[in-house]
């Protein structure tokens, strides 16, 4: 007569699938949002890969566990040398599922901190010889320039398209492309207004154009990114970048200037 026996095992849960599941719960709180949707779905297939390779060689172990079967001498043709290697199986593939696991948070962590730094450090690029091109001020003697040159820079910033100054009026500045307005100031309101607005088209990837105060008088500058920005409400000229017309130099806004004081700033229409 044949005979069936089950060798049965209690199987308790591995300490390792504990460490996935806390591992996964670390990496979904708030706070811990990836930077991109599409970021946090490869990194999640991965890891859900990783679970249904264990989750198969769990199911083969229970499957092995399970057929243990004897001969009709009650001999058993399986037994505790098949019961460890199906124990070592599982054993490994729980490992590789943390090991998967780690490489999530890993990389969650990694994309929070490219965020924050984005957040609060950025500065536009833009190739350098386009400026060079462009001039400045100080080489062609346009000294009441400083607005057409500024929109010169920032539409080079934008997206490298290089006119010579004088397409925005040089003597007096229509802002075309810019806002328009026969050379009227747009004001956004209150200074703080103004930087708030600044910050966000930067982080939009838009430099600003706006208006400064120097020690010889009014002037004109490029705002082209933004520094230790970590409240975006309360911010000065020391937290911007910006190209300076006179001279084309990249400097920090507030090494130079100050803010006029009217609130004026031009944006792109592009």
């Amino acid at each position: 007569m044949n005979r069936t026996t089950n060798h049965t095992k209690k199987r308790t849960t591995n300490p390792s699938i504990i460490a996935v599941g806390l591992a996964l719960a670390l990496a979904l709180v708030p706070g811990t949002a990836f930077a991109s949707s599409d970021d946090l779905s490869v990194a999640a297939a991965d890891f859900a890969a990783a679970g249904v390779d264990a989750g198969e060689a769990a199911e083969t172990g229970d499957e092995a566990q399970g057929g243990l079967v004897t001969s009709e001498e009650g001999e058993a043709q399986t037994g505790g040398e098949e019961d460890d290697a199906t124990a070592t199986t599982i054993d490994e593939a729980a490992s590789q599922t943390v090991q998967a696991a780690a490489a999530f948070v890993s990389q969650a962590s990694a994309k929070v901190q490219e965020a924050q730094q984005a957040s609060t450090d950025k500065v536009l690029s833009y190739d350098r010889a386009d400026i060079e091109a462009i001039g400045t001020q100080e080489q062609t003697g346009h000294s009441i320039c400083c607005p057409s040159f500024s929109c010169a820079y920032a539409d080079a910033v934008l997206d490298g398209t290089v006119h010579d100054h004088s397409y925005y009026t040089c003597s007096c500045c229509t802002w075309p492309d810019w806002g328009g307005g026969e050379s009227s100031f747009r004001c956004v309101g209150t200074d703080e207004q103004l930087l708030r607005e600044a910050y966000d088209e930067i982080a939009a990837g838009r430099p600003t154009v706006i208006h400064v105060s120097a020690g010889y008088g009014e002037h004109w500058i490029a705002l082209i990114g933004y520094t230790g920005a970590t409240d975006p409400d309360y911010l000065t000229l020391a937290n911007f970048i910006a190209l300076d017309p006179w001279d084309g130099a990249q400097i920090v806004a507030s090494d130079r200037f100050s803010l006029y004081g009217d609130g004026c700033e031009h944006v792109s229409d592009r």
